[in-house]
């Protein structure tokens, strides 16, 4: 009985020094990544937008997997973009609501 004991105890000592280990890691990583240097601080205008071009690219590409692996799921969820974009967007010949509401206000 005493063997099994000790060897739980030894299992939850091992499991606090990893989660320990673990967390220590990730507040090193952490302080690393806050303290190290911003890229895009030192970039010039065209770096830079040569740098987003390359996101979009990788973005698009992904976008064209995920709709060839999952093409029903991929439309719909293009079709509910594309439908809250247009919906954002207001009309070019009439006001937003907000300030056709406010005007109302104003001539009463």
């Amino acid at each position: 009985m005493a063997d099994k004991s000790a060897v739980r105890g030894d299992q939850s000592v091992a499991g606090f020094v990893l989660a320990l280990v673990v967390a220590i890691g990730l507040i090193g990583l952490l302080i690393y990544v806050m303290a190290s240097n911003d890229r895009y601080a030192t970039m010039s205008e065209e770096e830079f937008e040569e740098e987003a071009k390359k996101k979009s690219l990788l973005g698009a590409a992904i976008t064209g997997l995920e709709y060839t692996l999952r093409k029903k799921e991929a439309t719909y969820m293009m079709e509910v973009k594309s439908r809250i974009e247009r919906d954002a967007t207001p009309s070019p010949g009439e006001p937003p609501e907000e300030e056709s509401t406010q005007m109302d206000n104003k001539k009463d």
